[in-house]
């Protein structure tokens, strides 16, 4: 057998050293590195793209998907190495293309002689490369950099489920050298098996020395590393590796880190770092933790939030306009029998080229700036907003004004519900609540449910002695702390079987007509009201909505803070990029506008004449 440290010699002797390039690799703008310089130009990173198998996914035609991308102007895609697969079914996505078909998996390591790989075909012999996969990356790159597409290549990914580290090259069940015999998945990526880490920083020197020709590469040393037992000491290794491989080299490629879902502030970040990436990053409150570190910080997954173009269109405007340097969404509609992105979502999330268009219009928007020059700018929208309106903001002070506003559509919210209750009988009556997330409900001064915590979809009760035609005060406080809201409110008694309580047994406070008086929130704490109403009755089921959306279109008032001047602004649909504009003076101090009718959320461009 071949001692597996000899790929170490092998990695640093592979042929494929550095040129003379005509074109730099893709780093930071140097006058402001919150954003990227590409060839030449300041950039900014979206794209909707698949589900990072390209490369590894044997039967993925990458062609049509990167055509796809170009169409749109998208000049980003993540792709896995192939070092982490997954099979199918996992995760309920149809058309992974991370899960290929067996014998269909093309993996960094060549195949040995030796039958009984995980899904069928010969073990893995981690000491010899195969040239075949290296020859696809190459490819893959080639073709991307052809269409001005910039490729964040993900060297490592966790072992999320068990059945996923018995599908891994790495596991010594599917390998020749006896590597990787661990006592579970999450001492996969520590320091603690040498044997183990010697084969993953060969593999990242064969990377770098495979890559290194290419402009429109980046390496992110892990995705979510927060999963499945990944150390920071492990992380720092590989990036250190990456620095080591390229110490020769004349210009040096990004090297990125992902830190978290929704945000965090980055402590002690490593030195060679200088892209940071967080996962489900709406609201984009990462950014502004971490704005400090005069870094690009980045949204490079979203996709798990249902099949609806508008929570992804939301968040991407919302995180660039916070001043974020990329955006990326898991895009289901490509798989590997449509790799144009024509098929039909039928996953967690969605995709397809409405969305893409939608993005698109992002991208035109937000590059229609000298945006290396603009930071954000919490204080030019400087009245108030109805309840449930955001604003972003960048500036280039006294020059150029992009704005977002946005009707809240999504994330945690909670509601209370007050009024009396009409009995229909004397006796006990039950009352019965289906909630996602937690509830409390008080009926005639008595706590009847208390479960003020997160939950699936879940069902209590309590009883209370009621008199016909004798009001009772009644209570219901819910919160939703993401993604599916339900909230239920039922009633059942002696020979009558649980219902929702009907309006007509409904009085709200300090109202009239039937229902409960609904207060909405912003936030579970119910410190941030937003919205108050009369709901008839209590039976909702929001799915990936929440009760702040609406069917109609309305203006929104704007006030903003602007020198004196002359100036222009467009009012730029998200869905379509059609603008209205118009051109005024303005003494100085407070400016009103306001919006054309939308539903869901809008952009604002002003230019100083």
């Amino acid at each position: 057998m071949q001692a597996v440290p000899l790929l170490l010699a092998a990695a640093l002797l592979s042929p494929a050293q550095t040129p003379a390039q005509a074109r730099l690799p893709i780093k930071l703008y140097p006058e402001n590195p919150h954003y990227f310089l590409f060839r030449g130009l300041p950039a900014i990173l979206i794209t909707s793209g698949e589900h990072y198998g390209a490369v590894l996914n044997l039967d993925f035609d990458f062609a049509p998907y990167l055509d796809e991308l170009r169409t749109r102007g998208f000049n980003l895609t993540r792709t896995f190495s192939g070092t982490y697969r997954e099979i199918p079914g996992s995760f309920a996505i149809r058309g992974n293309t991370l899960a290929p078909a067996p014998t269909r998996y093309a993996a960094p390591w060549a195949r040995s002689t030796t039958p009984g790989y995980h899904d069928g075909g010969n073990k893995f012999d981690l000491s010899k490369w195969d040239e075949d996969y290296w020859k696809r990356l190459s490819d893959f790159v080639s073709a991307a950099s052809e269409r001005g597409i910039v490729v964040e290549y993900v060297l490592f990914c966790p072992m999320y489920e068990d059945v996923l580290w018995k599908a891994c090259p790495m596991n010594a069940v599917n390998n020749v050298n006896g590597v990787g015999n661990v006592p579970s998945r999450e001492s996969v990526y520590t320091l603690d098996h040498p044997d183990l880490l010697d084969v993953q920083t060969a593999f990242v020197r064969k990377a770098v020395a495979e890559l290194a020709r290419f402009d429109n590469v980046y390496y992110e040393i892990c995705n979510e590393p927060y999963f499945g037992g990944v150390t920071l000491e492990w992380q720092r290794r590989i990036a250190d590796t990456i620095v080591d491989a390229e110490k020769s080299f004349p210009e040096k490629h990004l090297i990125a880190q992902n830190i978290s879902n929704g945000s965090k502030k980055i402590e002690d970040p490593h030195p060679a770092v200088s892209v940071f990436n967080f996962h489900y990053a709406s609201p984009p409150d990462a950014v502004a933790q971490n704005y400090g570190l005069g870094k690009a910080i980045g949204f490079d997954e979203s996709g798990f939030r249902g099949p609806r173009d508008a929570p992804y269109r939301t968040e991407a405007w919302d995180f660039i306009l916070a001043g974020g340097a990329l955006y990326s969404n898991l895009d289901y509609s490509f798989t590997p029998e449509r790799e144009d992105g024509s098929a039909d979502p039928d996953a967690p999330g969605g995709g397809g080229p409405a969305l893409r268009e939608q993005l698109k219009v992002l991208k035109d928007f937000i590059h229609g700036f000298d945006f290396v020059k603009m930071a954000p700018d919490p204080g030019l929208v400087s009245g108030s907003l109805p309840g449930g309106i955001s604003a972003r903001a960048l500036s280039e002070a006294g020059k150029a004004h992009a704005v977002y506003l946005r009707r809240r559509i999504d994330g945690p919210f909670a509601a209370r519900w007050t009024g009396k209750i009409v009995p229909a009988a004397t006796g006990a009556c039950t009352f019965h609540t289906l909630t996602d997330d937690g509830v409390r409900l008080w009926v005639d001064g008595k706590l009847l449910i208390d479960d003020w915590k997160d939950n699936a979809p879940r069902e209590h009760s309590g009883a209370v002695e009621l008199r016909e035609g004798m009001k009772a005060e009644i209570r219901l406080e819910y919160y939703e702390a993401g993604g599916g809201g339900v909230t239920k409110l039922s009633w059942s008694s002696a020979g009558r079987g649980p219902e929702v309580v009907p309006p007509d047994r409904l009085e709200p406070t300090g109202g009239e007509g039937r229902g409960l008086l609904a207060e909405y929130f912003a936030d579970r704490d119910m410190k941030t009201p937003v919205l108050t109403r009369t709901d008839s009755s209590i039976d909702f089921d929001w799915k990936s909505r929440t009760p702040f959306e609406t069917e109609t279109e309305s203006p929104v008032a704007l006030e903003l803070q602007l020198p004196a001047g002359s100036y222009r602004a467009e009012w730029v649909s998200t869905l379509n990029g059609k603008a209205e504009a118009r051109n005024f003076e303005h003494g100085g101090g407070p400016l009103k506008l306001e919006s054309p009718p939308f539903r869901e959320d809008i952009s604002l461009r002003i230019l100083k004449s």
